[in-house]
């Protein structure tokens, strides 16, 4: 059968949410169309193995990171073996520069609160610790770890405390404002400057959330940000030279030890040359930059710990172009995707805030594991999430190495300030994400965020990572095909063998909730219960006398009964009702679509392809015609159509055949009556309905849509506030987006979406 795609008639880019499909902004390259004759599978095997280096990223920011949290550097350069096998390409140390206190015996949680992993927060001063008080070792064990990890291709990042030093044992009680009276009095000995010509915030103030509405918070005012104590610990003078220097100097020291670049904790604590007159400086530019500058040939990798946002006014642009930001508020809605399928596990990034090649996400960190945020967490959820972020292309992503893996923090009250315990981090699901990760460097992406309770990012056209969101771990995968090449997958995890085929990913997954499936063999046959309806002519397709020959290619993978619903624009009305007449299907293209036929008579001129949910725009019609769902329209949702030249297998045809017209851009549908049933409908434009978000009478997921954009501060068209909160807690969030997908998917949710608002 004759197949040419002639014409594309609306290239569009969609960004649909929660049970669509997310685009990324990696265009698919050569590479991502082109399969190998030989096993994808195999050849991950191969360039995974100890003799390819366990295909190890070249540099920290296409990798994978592990934050070894309180491990010794001579435990980590003991690990080192385990770590390349498992995949990481970076290893990210804890502070090891001198600090208040002797933690060698520390437990990491101490009954006497009187030491513990905080103490690493707490410098003394800014230069590798050699001190043999110290539970992480010296200087000498630092330069030996850093040299020993080249070895195997991994890379070392220090986490950075550079916005404060340490305060003197038994200072919460001290009321104090002068700073001086709060430093640790070992910071004379290390830092003899800062501490003699006091470089310290003064008035000494703590930075706390205040709940007077009408006072700044810690979020709102830069001065309380830049200049007040985070955590309760004396805020350095980051605007005067001599701390700048002796930063610098810290940096460096690192970078000549071994160091591969820096993890800045509290960044958005130290002002930038961006931030208002009287409160900017050129920190960065005289540390971090500098840095670069001075050591041309050293990756110096960064990226700063940013949670929640950078308070008003301030854009995380501010702090991204100078290193990578952590994403907080995306991290949650990954969180709250595989734990419980709402949130959002697959994040759009395409603002200059935030672009996937500045974005740092996690499975957890240390701040959110003992303070009791993600501490309930188990294994099998943290794998689901780390496969959601670390499956992604572009972003770097930080393993956090619990030092035990049961759901709360009990056991760290028996565990030594220094020891590596083998967790989680050193799996079998953690090894087959990361060796996805790094095996796919550098192609596209395609990011499905919840379909019937999958979320699968597909990399180039020969992967995918495939998850379980919420409670549910194995189970059977039937889900549409966006980029993925026909053939079999091999999951790395199970062995299990997935098919791609007719537009569908279908496979069972394992006990993890979790898939890394890769291109394995050759495309399947056609499936043998899927069989015409109409009988394959070699000549042509089907001809009816009186009528036009509709043939649509299945390319989305719709489900569910295809339809042709027709009617007359003069007049606008038609002789069947909505959604139309059954098409038949006829057969299996060469690009693995199921084809579709149906007729029009020659006295209608439009057409929609519909599957009774799920529509094309309405679409001209003046003679025989091909066509196939291209893109949908953001704000509509309807899918504008590609057309081709079709043959028929009879001589006589009914008025002339011309060439594909470009369809208008989406129009109101015809005034049909839809199906009552339909959860889609709802009431006359006039009713203010509960999810309405776009104040157009329906609940659709244009509506998820619409408080996504508004969110983002994107423009929509019309917007209702008390519509838009789905869920009735009195504030609109990314929560309301997931209510609205859920109902929709008739999945449990509030059960006033769609009723009239009282």
């Amino acid at each position: 059968m004759k197949f040419k795609r002639l014409l594309s008639i609306l290239l569009a880019v969609a960004i649909v949410v929660s049970g669509a499909v997310i685009t990324s902004s990696l265009v698919a390259t050569g590479a991502d169309r082109e399969i190998a004759s030989t096993s994808v599978y195999q050849d991950m095997l191969a360039k995974t193995s100890a003799e390819n280096g366990y295909g190890l990223a070249s540099t920290v920011n296409d990798g994978t990171i592990l934050q070894a949290w309180n491990w010794s550097f001579a435990n980590v350069e003991a690990m080192l073996p385990t770590l390349a096998e498992q995949g990481f390409t970076t290893i990210q140390v804890s502070p090891p520069n001198e600090i208040k206190t002797g933690t060698k015996g520390a437990k990491v949680l101490q009954s006497d609160n009187l030491n513990g992993w905080w103490m690493f927060y707490q410098p003394a001063g800014f230069q590798l610790n050699e001190s043999t008080d110290n539970a992480l070792g010296t200087k000498a064990e630092f330069v030996s770890m850093c040299s020993k990890a080249h070895e195997y291709g991994i890379k070392i990042i220090v986490d950075a405390v550079i916005n404060h030093m340490g305060t003197k044992e038994g200072d919460d009680t001290n009321t104090s404002t002068d700073p001086m009276s709060h430093v640790t009095p070992r910071a004379a000995q290390f830092e003899p400057e800062i501490y003699n010509n006091k470089l310290f915030h003064t008035p000494w103030a703590k930075m706390t959330y205040k709940e007077d509405p009408n006072q700044y918070s810690q979020y709102e005012s830069t001065y309380d940000l830049t200049r007040n104590c985070t955590s309760g610990l004396p805020d350095l003078k980051t605007e005067d030279s001599r701390v700048q220097n002796a930063i610098y100097d810290y940096l460096a020291e690192l970078i000549e030890a071994g160091a591969d670049g820096f993890r800045f904790d509290a960044a958005k604590h130290i002002e930038t040359s961006d931030d208002i007159s009287g409160l900017k400086s050129d920190f960065w530019k005289n540390t971090l930059q500098k840095v670069r500058t001075n050591y041309p040939d050293c990756e110096v990798y960064a990226y700063g710990e940013i949670l929640n946002n950078c308070g008003v006014n301030r854009p995380f642009s501010m702090y991204t172009k100078l290193f990578d930001v952590t994403d907080s508020n995306s991290y949650w809605g990954i969180k709250e995707a595989a734990t419980t399928g709402g949130g959002n596990a697959t994040p759009y990034y395409p603002s200059t805030n935030f672009t996937s090649a500045n974005t740092v996400l996690w499975d957890e960190s240390h701040d959110t594991y003992m303070d009791g945020a993600t501490t309930s967490l188990n294994v099998v959820q943290r794998g689901k999430i780390w496969a959601l972020v670390a499956g992604r292309a572009g972003i770097s992503t930080v393993y956090f190495a619990r030092p035990d893996d049961g759901t709360n923090t009990n056991a760290c009250y028996n565990i030594t300030l220094g020891e590596a315990k083998t967790t989680a981090w050193a799996n079998a699901t953690t090894k087959a994400i990361n060796q996805f990760h790094n095996y796919f460097i550098g192609q596209s992406e395609y990011c499905t965020a919840n379909e019937n309770g999958w979320a699968y990012i597909e990399r180039g056209n020969s992967g995918a990572i495939i998850v379980h969101l919420g409670g549910s771990t194995s189970g059977n995968v039937n889900v549409p095909n966006h980029r993925l090449a026909n053939g079999t997958y091999k999951d790395a995890l199970t062995g299990n063998t997935f098919t791609v085929a007719n537009n569908r990913i279908t496979g069972k997954v394992g006990a993890t909730g979790v898939a890394c499936i890769y291109y394995d063999g050759d495309a399947p046959e056609p499936p043998t219960g899927d069989q015409p309806t109409v009988t394959p002519d070699p000549e042509g397709y089907p001809y009816k006398e009186g009528c036009y020959t509709v043939v649509f290619s299945n390319s989305k993978g719709w489900e569910g009964s295809i339809n042709l619903y027709y009617w007359d624009s003069a007049t606008d009305s038609g002789p069947v009702e909505w959604p139309g007449v059954a098409m038949d299907f006829y057969e299996t293209n060469e690009y693995g679509e199921s084809q579709y036929v149906g007729f029009v008579p020659s006295e209608y001129d439009r057409i929609i392809i519909n599957n009774g949910s799920t529509q094309t725009v309405d679409t001209p019609l003046s003679g025989h015609v091909g066509l196939w769902a291209d893109a949908q329209d953001a704000e509509s949702g309807k899918w504008t159509v590609g057309t081709w030249d079709i043959a028929i297998n009879s001589p006589t045809e009914p008025g002339p055949t011309t060439e594909p017209t470009d369809p208008p851009l989406p129009t109101n549908p015809p005034t049909t009556p839809t199906d009552p049933t339909d959860p889609t409908s709802g009431p006359e434009p006039s009713d203010k309905v509960l999810g309405d978000a776009d104040a157009d009478g329906k609940v659709m997921i244009l509506d998820a849509t619409a408080i996504q954009r508004t969110l983002a501060s994107l423009d929509v068209a019309s917007f209702d506030d008390k519509a838009a909160d789905a869920d009735e807690d009195g504030k609109v969030t990314i929560l309301d987006a997931t209510a609205i997908q859920r109902w929709l998917a008739s999945l449990e949710t509030n059960e006033n979406i769609g009723k009239p608002i009282a």
